[in-house]
């Protein structure tokens, strides 16, 4: 289950953005052959919103594209079943919208990539090194071709 949360994103088509995500996720899972039930919290917000949620949580005092929250942790729900709680996405989909203009990509495109990149955060892909950044960066194009999208990089 996707919980959207829409803080200060009056301007975008909430439906729109939900299919868009759903969308990226789902290609996530199989991607990493992920088949469980479970809960993930996805907030869409603006470049304030998003860096009042970076300066408090990662001490930087500016906006980004995302923010990515795992928590990987199984729960059990109403009548024992279980879920595993993925996490917490923040997207701002000002920023995305901004980047997308200067890359000279779509929104849609590039909003598909920010949630392949923040989901694969979900699941400990990190870029900090090299080499963990090409085997993220490999995932994502995988998953992106399989969308259609031509790779970011």
């Amino acid at each position: 289950m996707i919980d959207f949360i829409f803080e200060n994103a009056e301007a975008f088509q909430k439906k729109t953005i939900k299919i868009i995500v759903e969308r990226a996720v789902t290609q996530v899972f199989k991607e990493i052959s992920f088949n469980k039930d479970f809960y993930l919290s996805v907030l869409l917000t603006n470049n304030q919103g998003i860096k009042k949620i970076n300066k408090r949580y990662s001490s930087l005092n500016k906006s980004t594209n995302v923010l990515s929250f795992p928590y990987n942790e199984i729960r059990f729900f109403e009548h024992k079943k279980q879920k595993v709680i993925l996490g917490d996405i923040v997207i701002s989909l000002e920023k995305v919208l901004e980047e997308s203009g200067i890359e000279n990509k779509t929104f849609t495109n590039h909003l598909t990539h920010m949630t392949v990149h923040s989901v694969l955060h979900l699941f400990g892909f990190t870029h900090e090194k090299q080499k963990d950044f090409n085997i993220m960066k490999n995932k994502e194009v995988s998953v992106l071709t399989k969308l259609q999208i031509s790779s970011p990089y």
